[in-house]
């Protein structure tokens, strides 16, 4: 714009300046009475001053052309600039186009917001009512899930009842099954009774010794016939037998033989027990086994063997049900450990009956709220038996 002001005020300009020369060349050529082609000085005059008034002009604009490129463009390339303009209306109209289509477009894109909008609105008021049928849901099944933990807490004391009955049937039906076995046992021993006086049951241990290992096969033969003598001896004293040439005790030379190879050159020390093969019947000779087993220490003297806490040991409630279920336990695990039971009662020790009430008592004043620690009495060995002592401790 500022250009254009310029130019416009320069044109101006030279307009008047064209009009002062003009005139002044014109009166010049008039007072000099120029002719020109003939003509008369004043017609000379004025074509003289058109003449140099079109080459100002001339001259002016060649200049303003010179200077101005915007000049040049518009007295030269004007076509161009028209061929240009034309040009870029028509990339305006496709421009145009172009912007009426993304118009349209956008038209359609907030068409499809607006839907998707009204559509998502659904969508959320739906989604309320699901959460609201959730939370009512979820407050049912709370209430619900109350309701079954209530049950089951009912079957599952039902249950531990029905496991504890069940836990006394299996006792009651192995103390039956186990008194079944003593009355064949003693029904046994009464017949063998009354055909004569019964010195030793079968099974029952005539004697045990240990024996050192690293002995020779003669060495073996000699302690084991020894023990066979000793319990001559101690049947001969039974029997009320005076003859010293007496030899009451038989064993199979089989059995007496295999006994001697367990024994000879063994690593360690031997358990050797003498066991009755039948009932011994007074005034009848005694035929016998031998029973082989390594000496090994179990239990050492003040050894922690078992600490039970009592209170609902194996389900039971009675404390003098307890103790006898964890003396039980006890035989058990002694066995395991490798403590020889005796062949006839299957125990493998026993708490004096005095004892076994104090601890008892002691339980029941605790009402089972204690532990019981049981050590060794002395150090316990394979042939056993095992002794212990018995500690009731309060639990705090």
């Amino acid at each position: 714009m500022f250009i254009g002001i310029a130019m416009f005020l320069v044109l101006m300009l030279m307009g008047g300046i064209i009009a002062f020369l003009g005139d002044k060349i014109g009166f010049k050529v008039g007072k000099k009475r120029m002719t020109l082609f003939g003509l008369r000085p004043k017609y000379t005059s004025v074509i003289v001053t058109i003449i140099s008034g079109i080459l100002i002009s001339f001259l002016t604009i060649a200049a303003l052309a010179v200077v101005n490129e915007n000049v040049r463009v518009a007295l030269f390339g004007l076509s161009q600039l028209q061929a240009r303009m034309a040009s870029l209306d028509q990339e305006i109209k496709v421009k145009n186009a172009e912007l009426d289509k993304g118009k349209r477009q956008l038209e359609e894109r907030n068409k499809e917001y607006r839907e998707v909008t009204i559509l998502s609105e659904n969508t959320a008021k739906e989604l309320e009512q699901v959460e609201s049928q959730r939370a009512y849901m979820e407050s049912e099944l709370s209430t619900v899930q109350k309701a079954y933990d209530e049950a089951r807490k009912g079957i599952e004391q039902s249950a531990e009842e029905i496991k504890e009955l069940e836990k006394t049937k299996d006792e009651l039906s192995g103390n039956i099954s186990r008194l079944n076995k003593e009355k064949e046992t003693l029904m046994e021993n009464i017949a063998a009774i009354r055909e004569g006086t019964v010195v030793f049951r079968a099974g029952q241990v005539l004697t045990d010794a240990v024996v050192d290992e690293n002995m020779t096969k003669e060495q073996s033969e000699q302690v084991l016939g020894s023990i066979l003598n000793d319990i001559n001896n101690l049947l001969k004293e039974r029997m009320k037998v005076t003859d010293k040439d007496v030899y009451l005790v038989r064993i199979p030379q089989q059995a007496f033989d295999s006994a001697v190879d367990k024994v000879k050159e063994a690593k360690t020390k031997k358990l050797v027990r003498v066991v009755a093969a039948g009932n011994l019947i007074l005034g009848e000779p005694a035929i016998v086994e031998f029973d082989v087993f390594d000496d090994n220490l179990i239990f050492k003297k003040d050894e922690t063997i078992m600490s039970v806490k009592m209170l609902n040991y194996q389900g039971l409630k009675r404390a003098d049900a307890q103790v006898i279920r964890l003396l039980n336990d006890l035989n058990h695990y002694a066995k395991e450990k490798g403590v020889l039971p005796d062949p006839i009662t299957g125990k493998i020790g026993q708490l004096e009956g005095q004892e076994l009430l104090n601890v008892i008592e002691k339980v029941k004043d605790y009402d089972s709220n204690c532990t019981l620690v049981i050590k060794a009495k002395n150090d316990i060995y394979t042939e056993g038996p095992l002794l212990i002592d018995v500690e009731v401790i309060k639990d705090e």
